[in-house]
């Protein structure tokens, strides 16, 4: 029971997603809708589950190469790595070496050992510099070291030596895998940002349904004056205004009028009013000015002169409201215009003052 529950929080809670569809298609059975909508986050868990899954396989594989095939690590003891057979491809180690000068100071260095294959390799001599301070000494006789070994080509094991020619100690390494750490604040990170999102589609939809009814109201109430001015009466012009966005017709319908339709089939079917189901439907939107339209409709439904002189007037508040609309979506469209414009401000300016800079 705790684990459905969990999963029914992880997923989106059904009563929020059951009261959010509700809101928006009203008695409408969205069982199918919101069980694919908590399949669809779920699978974005398993997902992420399958890649941690990875990565830390790939972590403990990476891990068990690093101290095996040939290649053991053990600090104070000569490492042994075998060379790879005649026509082979070279081994490339990156290594860490401690270079223990005295029981209290040492130095670390990472190099790169080259293990080529049996019989091929070979190359230039390390220059011989005149050095005078120990520490610069030591530097190149660890640099003459690694350039002999990853110059040798013969027997069947590379060996690193535990001490240089001076006798000073060796501790040979591998280096530790930072990355693995990361995979589990990297996997917990988008765990959450999925968790925030498991809401999103809805409440995108919501978004978008609202936006429909505010886009498609003031055209349907001009077609609906003209229609009760060309003497049909409510229902007819009701009628004829959604014969386009008939279930028939291929045509995907928007959200505004496939709610229409389903009041239209609720009046044949059940003889409900026209007007309470405007009412109710405009209620669900949550858009003031088609509450506005459906009380004005359901208040003076058998006043035919009245309500189309109503009817207009709001009409052309609906179309000043539109507009207005339009215009602030257009301001922000411009808003979100600048960041790009800014970018390409900046690489003009570097193309620009590029080839001065690199004069200097």
């Amino acid at each position: 029971m705790k684990m459905k529950k969990a999963i029914d929080k992880l997923t989106g809670e059904r009563q929020f997603l059951e009261q959010s569809y509700s809101k928006l298609y009203g008695k409408r059975n969205c069982s199918d809708e919101i069980d694919g909508m908590k399949r669809a986050v779920m699978k974005k868990y398993i997902w992420l589950g399958a890649a941690l899954a990875v990565a830390l396989a790939v972590s403990a594989a990476n891990a068990v190469l690093t101290h095996s095939g040939g290649t053991p690590i053990s600090r104070g003891s000569e490492i042994s790595i075998m060379r790879p057979k005649e026509g082979g491809s070279a081994l490339k180690i990156p290594m860490r070496l401690e270079v223990l000068q005295s029981d209290e100071e040492s130095m670390t260095k990472s190099v790169l050992i080259l293990v080529q294959p049996e019989e091929t390799g070979g190359g230039e001599e390390p220059l011989e510099m005149e050095e005078e301070d120990d520490y610069a000494k030591i530097e190149k006789e660890v640099r003459k070291l690694v350039k002999t070994i990853n110059n040798s080509k013969s027997g069947e094991k590379v060996t690193l030596p535990t001490e240089l020619a001076s006798g000073i100690k060796l501790i040979w390494d591998r280096p530790k895998n930072t990355r693995a750490p990361l995979v589990f604040p990297m996997f917990l990170f988008a765990v959450f940002v999925v968790y925030r999102s498991r809401y999103a589609k809805v409440k995108k939809i919501e978004n978008d349904a609202k936006e429909s009814v505010i886009r498609e109201l003031p055209e349907f109430i001009n077609k609906l004056v003209l229609l009760l001015n060309a003497g049909l009466v409510l229902t007819s012009a009701f009628d004829r205004i959604l014969v386009r966005y008939d279930s028939s017709s291929k045509e995907v319908k928007p959200y505004f009028y496939s709610q229409l339709l389903q009041i239209n089939r609720n009046m044949r079917e059940t003889n409900s009013p026209l007007g309470a189901g405007l009412k109710e439907f405009a209620g669900r939107s949550g858009v003031r000015e088609f509450m506005r339209v459906a009380n004005i409709i359901s208040d003076n439904i058998d006043k035919g002169a009245e309500l189309v002189e109503k009817l207009k007037g709001e009409s052309e508040l609906l179309w000043l409201t539109k507009k207005k609309l339009a215009e602030e979506k257009g301001r922000l469209a411009e808003t979100k215009l600048t960041f790009p414009l800014v970018i390409l401000l900046l690489v003009l300016i570097m193309v620009t003052i590029a080839p001065a800079l690199m004069e200097m």
